[in-house]
């Protein structure tokens, strides 16, 4: 199902982001920085179209109302502050990659910040899915 692809696709990037989080300051990896300021944005992008386009509508057939409309559009523009935060992210990942100097709490704190809305995101989506398509 598209709906788990998606989700083990965020799941991936939610982990890069701990892990970058966990080495601040120290022991930051220059090319794990890079490599994740070039993937971020690209793929929460697909993972999220991914889930528009397939998860959103089949979540649309299954439920009627005006709670399920609120719910898609709670997630859509979900989708829309977790891309714009993640821009955020990959500059400052793009900073760190080039030993950049930056405030490490801030980061952090942003780095956090991005992968707890990620996930608590996923969850909600999950449970609003098993709800509606069962």
């Amino acid at each position: 199902m598209a709906l788990s692809s998606a989700h083990a696709s965020i799941r991936r990037l939610c982990e890069a982001l701990e892990d970058v989080a966990d080495s601040l300051p120290a022991n930051v990896n220059r090319s794990d920085c890079r490599r994740l300021a070039d993937d971020l944005v690209p793929a929460l992008k697909a993972a999220q179209e991914a889930e528009e386009m397939q998860v959103f509508p089949a979540i649309r057939r299954a439920a009627s109302g005006r709670n399920a409309a609120e719910a898609l559009d709670r997630l859509a523009y979900e989708h829309f502050e977790d891309l714009c935060f993640a821009e955020e992210v990959t500059d400052v990942l793009r900073r760190l990659s080039i030993g950049d100097t930056v405030n490490t709490e801030a980061v952090g704190y942003m780095l956090r910040g991005l992968f707890g809305a990620l996930r608590r995101h996923l969850s909600f989506e999950q449970e609003l899915a098993a709800s509606r398509l069962r």
